[in-house]
């Protein structure tokens, strides 16, 4: 059989530090760049949402393969977000969408990182740091349409805009922005178009964007500028997964989370599974041991509830979820001969069968952003380009064959 680590010895990377990984087709990111920017019209731009180490998955190396694509910028909440991509080599625009401290401004104009302008209170903190010896650094103010979390209320927008465009040797004013409070709240969305273009008037020569990925996909027909962050990893967002899916949409799954495991065993009936025992054998029952847990992302809620794919067949988790363990009854599966050597997909492709990152969210009752967010640093992430592994990123570091 051949998978994962038999691909990364092929490809002479490091071996998995444990048969627990995130699969990411950097194929497929950069697929669904180039299905997004499809819908702006000409010369419009998409800017690429890699927060939270690019939604669990590595914003280092999913940075690189979106600007490949056709990415323009890359987009981060906090600064030290934004300086480990500029430390990583990565040269086109990259920008914080959330209040950079002062301590952080003059590094973050050095490195020509952009920063937002998302209150009174932070004009006055960029007006307040010192600059001397840095390039202007780069603004992007923003508004409160509508979502009332952030942002400076348009009453204030021009007074407050005003104090920035002062001294452009200190400042670079770049865009105006906003951001969607219910994409799938097409009247609401509008308003907040309306708004924003309002806002924008006031301001000319400045760029204006508003749609992230759920925006894109509703009300985004005449937006020039798209935020895109969950629907570059082949996810329905949230706002839309009542009414579509992926295919429909024309998105590829870009992850799947899978393990191999660590022991296969016949426990005789009446034999107890996990702590409790959670689950107690009612026939000679075939358990399989997987090597991740709570502590990788799989909720200790999922108890009784999730299922895993191997060979295409779906199987249940069975027993508490620990810390580092779940185990799966395999007793049902037709096959005689499963071994440690066989994939079992939590989140993935496995035969014609599949289990999306959305079909866990339902059953977890959260949205589908968390699902990724939730894998632990120490299950590693392989990086794969046609099926095959081309880089490695676990607790040792980061390693790449050819990325």
């Amino acid at each position: 059989m051949s998978g994962i680590p038999e691909g990364l010895r092929a490809a002479g990377l490091p071996e998995l530090p444990r048969e627990a990984w995130v699969e990411v087709s950097l194929d497929a990111v950069e697929a669904n760049v180039r299905s997004l920017a499809a819908r702006l019209p000409a010369g419009g731009h998409l800017d690429v949402v890699l927060k939270a180490n690019g939604y669990g998955l590595g914003s280092v190396e999913l940075a690189k393969a979106s600007l490949a694509a056709g990415a323009r910028a890359i987009l981060v909440a906090t600064v030290d977000e934004a300086l480990e991509l500029r430390a990583a080599g990565i040269t086109a625009p990259v920008r914080v969408l959330w209040r950079t401290p002062p301590a952080y401004l003059a590094a973050a104009a050095l490195a020509k990182i952009g920063v937002a302008a998302t209150s009174p209170a932070v004009v006055e903190e960029l007006l307040a740091v010192d600059l001397r010896g840095a390039p202007p650094l780069e603004v992007d103010v923003e508004v409160d349409t509508g979502l009332g979390r952030d942002g400076i209320l348009p009453g204030e927008l021009a007074a407050q805009v005003g104090r920035l465009a002062i001294d452009p040797t200190r400042f670079t004013l770049r865009s105006v922005w906003s951001h969607l409070a219910n994409a799938e709240d097409t009247v609401r969305s509008r308003a907040q178009q309306a708004q924003l273009l309002a806002s924008a008037a006031i301001l000319p020569g400045l760029e204006h964007h508003l749609v992230a990925s759920g925006g894109l996909l509703t009300v985004g027909d005449t937006e020039r500028v798209a935020r895109i962050g969950i629907a570059l990893l082949g996810v329905v967002p949230n706002a839309l997964r009542g009414t579509e899916t992926a295919a429909s949409l024309g998105l590829t799954g870009v992850y799947r989370l899978v393990a191999r495991p660590v022991r296969i065993a016949i426990l005789p009936a009446g034999h107890g599974v996990g702590y409790g025992p959670a689950f107690t054998a009612q026939r000679p029952s075939r358990i399989a041991t997987l090597p991740m847990g709570y502590a990788d992302g799989i909720s200790y809620h999922d108890k009784e509830k999730a299922t895993v794919l191997v060979r295409g067949v779906a199987l249940p988790v069975v027993g508490t979820i620990a810390m580092d363990s779940i185990t799966v009854d395999t007793t049902d599966h037709p096959a005689t001969d499963l071994s440690e050597r066989d994939d079992f997909v939590f989140i993935g492709e496995s035969g014609d069968k599949e289990i999306q990152p959305v079909d866990v969210a339902k059953r977890r009752g959260t949205i589908t952003n968390e699902i990724s967010t939730s894998f632990s640093s120490r299950l590693s992430r392989v990086y794969t380009r046609k099926g095959a592994p081309v880089a490695i990123r676990s607790l040792r570091g980061a390693e790449s064959a050819q990325l």
